[in-house]
């Protein structure tokens, strides 16, 4: 598996909430993780770092829960990964090695910094927002249960 488990309740969290909530109207968590099929202990944890890292907002009392601003929205899926997992995978060698780049490459360097780059494109091109309204227009589906 490419992310980690948080990383993609992450990104399903922040996409229901992208589409659910506004600074008006907010998700609660135990709304989320039922809707997700997310174990809650471990979604407040995830949630916890989104909010720190400016992903996401929280607001407490009886109208309390998550919401996202226009700024959040625009955020993209690259900016959730280095949130979450980080972005050694994009740095790493393919193979393991301590000493892997351009100078000392391992046999597959040339092929994975190719796949890399691609993917780090492909993840930074996609935002919170761009993918919820796709979602909400049928365009695409993302599996809340």
């Amino acid at each position: 598996m490419l992310l980690s488990k948080s990383c993609q309740y992450g990104i399903r969290a922040l996409l229901y909430i992208a589409m659910e909530s506004d600074k008006s109207k907010k998700t609660e968590l135990v709304k989320i993780a039922e809707t997700l099929d997310i174990p809650k202990p471990y979604l407040a944890k995830i949630m916890q770092q989104l909010v720190k890292r400016g992903l996401a907002r929280s607001a407490k009392g009886p109208n309390g829960g998550f919401y996202m601003t226009p700024k959040e929205k625009l955020k993209n899926l690259l900016d959730v990964i280095e949130a979450i997992d980080g972005l050694g995978y994009f740095t790493q060698c393919g193979l393991g090695m301590e000493e892997c780049d351009t100078a000392n490459p391992c046999p597959i360097h040339s092929e994975i910094v190719k796949i890399r780059e691609k993917l780090m494109k492909t993840f930074g091109k996609y935002s919170v927002e761009k993918i919820g309204q796709q979602v909400k227009e049928g365009k695409f589906v993302i599996t809340l249960k």
